[in-house]
């Protein structure tokens, strides 16, 4: 049966010629380095035209280097008759050994096809955007640092954190991880939203605690004036409204569905965001925080400094520096101008190479918006070169601008022309023949891959297993 499943998923990839490869690598609960091997493509086998994503196997793996991750990528791809020149992408976390531009996994490959195109895993450096702004200033470390302690000091007994969840309506603390910030997202909302609730949690488990541990009670009574200190509360309400805005697009780029035209208007549309935010988000945060200190009957107002400071200059700039005259302005600039201009310069850096892939492909996004012939033309053969190995071309640019231009006229006027409606347009209509580098160019568009979401995934089905299990060994001889 997995035999025949696999049959049919190649059959499909290579009826469609172009597919990417998705690759993670990680080691199982037992330290065995496993490699996931997933592909994607657009099939034509069915009705509708749709982006799949397959798994293909789980390899064993002996060296976890460049060279030696990128033999067995190969030696699977030849096993089951998928030829690399064919290979349009590659998807990978941002390990050094994946993604190095020197003698990583994806080096070796495009050495091997220059058409195999690398994108970094937007979720991969979307979650380096976050861990870039959680290191942005004091206050964002220690807003983080007392949430895993209240973690830390209620999760360490069933008692703790009977008294915790007896406080508690619908959300709970949640472990904080370096590398699944959904955790840290949901955490942040359970104290947002019931920060009166787990104040009184830590005072019932302080008085609880007094005679018996006064270590504990000493935390708990300490994390509840934390809780009571106006810049923390700010600074809660601050990276609630960043992380709930964040959580939205990781959510969307973890979809099979999403392409090169999507995650760029998606990364865009946080970058707006985010420069929106760090124009009149302040402002709003402190009524927020005003309203939640008045909830735990404190005075909305942050400590005062001990002594005056001056707002830095650049260099080159005339004027003396500007002395910081208020604590409010002196957080605003230290914790919430740092924390959005890190995350927008971070966001930039890091989808650099995403962008820079985008300009390439932009113009196919909504082929009822193409620009004028002259512009349109040096795109085309901008595409065209792009797609070029030597004599050998994927397309003719030249005959792809009239392409566009002929069919443009045939789609109907709406906003949602997308590459794979284009796609199932000429499908349906059975003109591939009239409009064939068209057909090609979409085709490839959307092969490439954008995250290795589909590659993790596949490993929550195996982390369970230890090679002890009877169903490990199911998994491998599937593969």
């Amino acid at each position: 049966m997995g035999g025949k499943v696999k049959s049919e998923i190649v059959s499909r990839a290579k009826n469609s010629k172009y597919y990417s490869i998705i690759a993670d690598c990680t080691p199982d609960i037992s330290h065995i380095e496993q490699l996931s091997l997933t592909i994607r493509f657009a099939d034509l086998s069915d009705d509708n035209i749709s982006i799949k994503e397959h798994f293909l196997e789980f390899i064993l793996v002996q060296s976890s280097s460049g060279a030696g991750l990128t033999e067995v990528i190969l030696t699977v791809l030849n096993k089951h008759g998928l030829e690399l020149h064919n290979c349009r992408g590659q998807g990978y976390d941002n390990g050094a050994n994946m993604k190095g531009k020197n003698i990583g996994v994806q080096k070796r490959i495009l050495d091997l096809n220059p058409l195999a195109f690398f994108v970094p895993c937007g979720c991969h450096s979307y979650n380096l955007v976050l861990c870039d702004a959680a290191k942005s200033s004091v206050k964002s470390v220690t807003l983080f640092g007392v949430l895993q302690r209240l973690f830390a000091l209620f999760s360490a007994s069933v008692n703790r954190w009977k008294i915790l969840t007896d406080h508690l309506g619908l959300y709970s603390l949640k472990k904080l991880s370096d590398t699944r910030w959904e955790a840290k997202i949901n955490s942040v909302k359970a104290v947002r939203y019931q920060i009166c609730d787990v104040h009184d949690a830590l005072v019932t488990l302080a008085n609880e605690t007094e005679k018996s541990d006064v270590t504990i009670s000493h935390e708990a009574i300490t994390l509840a004036g934390q809780l009571k200190d106006f810049g923390f509360i700010v600074s809660l309400v601050v990276w609630y409204e960043i992380l709930f805005q964040i959580n939205v697009v990781s959510k969307s780029l973890q979809s099979k569905n999403i392409d090169l035209g999507k995650c760029t208007e998606i990364l865009e549309n946080c970058c707006n965001f985010l420069e929106e935010y760090r124009k009149t988000g302040f402002k709003k945060a402190l009524l927020i925080a005003s309203d939640l200190a008045k909830e735990l009957q404190i005075e909305p107002v942050f400590k005062p400094m001990n002594r005056v400071q001056r707002i830095k200059r650049q260099a080159g700039e005339m004027a003396t520096d500007e002395p910081i005259e208020s604590s409010e302005k002196k957080f605003e600039i230290e914790f919430f101008n740092k924390l959005l201009d890190t995350s927008l310069m971070s966001m930039k850096e890091r989808f650099k190479q995403l962008h820079d892939y985008s300009k390439t492909w932009s113009f196919l996004y909504n082929v009822k918006k193409i620009p004028e012939r002259n512009e349109l033309l040096k795109l085309c053969t901008d595409l065209q070169r792009k797609l070029t190995v030597g004599s050998d071309s994927d397309i003719d640019g030249h005959l792809l601008c009239d392409e566009l231009i002929s069919l443009k006229d045939f789609l109907p006027d709406n906003d949602d022309i997308t590459p794979i409606y284009v796609l199932n347009f000429i499908k349906q209509r059975n003109i591939h023949e009239l409009y064939p580098n068209i057909w090609i160019a979409l085709r490839i568009l959307v092969t490439i891959p954008v995250t290795v979401a589909s590659g993790e995934r596949s490993f929550s089905k195996l982390n369970p297993l230890t090679p002890e299990s009877p169903k490990f060994s199911a998994y491998f001889r599937f593969s």
